[in-house]
């Protein structure tokens, strides 16, 4: 991986060809534990009040007892089950076609380097969704790694080589870095 550029509304940055597979199946990943549990179709007749009406009807699926949606979708009433379904049931279905949106963006700009062959362009419009789904990505990897406090990252960073949970943490500093990068370059 080369260095972070801007030019004009692009940041650009080199990916390897591994680099690109390896976040490109981090996203599919992500992306398939969301449609495991989003509604078949949302109504597609452009209207906004079907699809809001689509939205509420449908009633969310993911898997509650995975810790990655637990940390991805919190509950917004920790004291009051009843509340945070009923919030859940009207915002849940949203948020996880909004992440799936978020996610292509990223499938869309990872397929455009063609394997890593040409540089990966982000448009400033898009650096937001790109932010959001590196977010996602280490969360979720957090979650696997029982990453809870510095602590725990700490003794995940003084790991052996030959520990697969150290293989696992180097991704997630990698998402860190780019993440950064990202952040960086939108600051100039």
């Amino acid at each position: 991986m080369r260095d972070f550029t801007r030019r004009g509304d692009l940041i650009r940055l080199r990916l390897g060809e591994y680099e690109v597979s390896l976040l490109e199946s981090l996203v599919l990943q992500l992306s398939g534990l969301l449609e495991d549990g989003s509604p078949a179709s949302v109504d597609g007749s452009g209207d906004p009040f079907d699809r809001w009406q689509a939205e509420l009807g449908a009633q969310p699926t993911l898997d509650s007892s995975d810790p990655v949606i637990g940390r991805l979708f919190p509950d917004a009433y920790a004291d009051d089950p009843a509340a945070a379904a009923e919030f859940r049931r009207f915002t849940q279905s949203r948020q996880v076609m909004e992440r799936l949106e978020q996610a292509g963006t990223v499938l869309d700009a990872l397929a455009a380097t063609d394997e890593g062959r040409h540089r990966l362009e982000v448009p400033l419009a898009q650096v937001n969704d790109w932010l959001r789904v590196l977010t996602a990505l280490r969360l979720s990897l957090a979650v696997r790694l029982g990453i809870e406090s510095p602590e725990d990252a700490d003794s995940l960073d003084a790991l052996g080589e030959d520990d697969p949970r150290s293989f696992v943490y180097r991704v997630y500093e990698w998402l860190a870095y780019l993440s950064e990068g990202l952040l960086t370059q939108l600051g100039r």
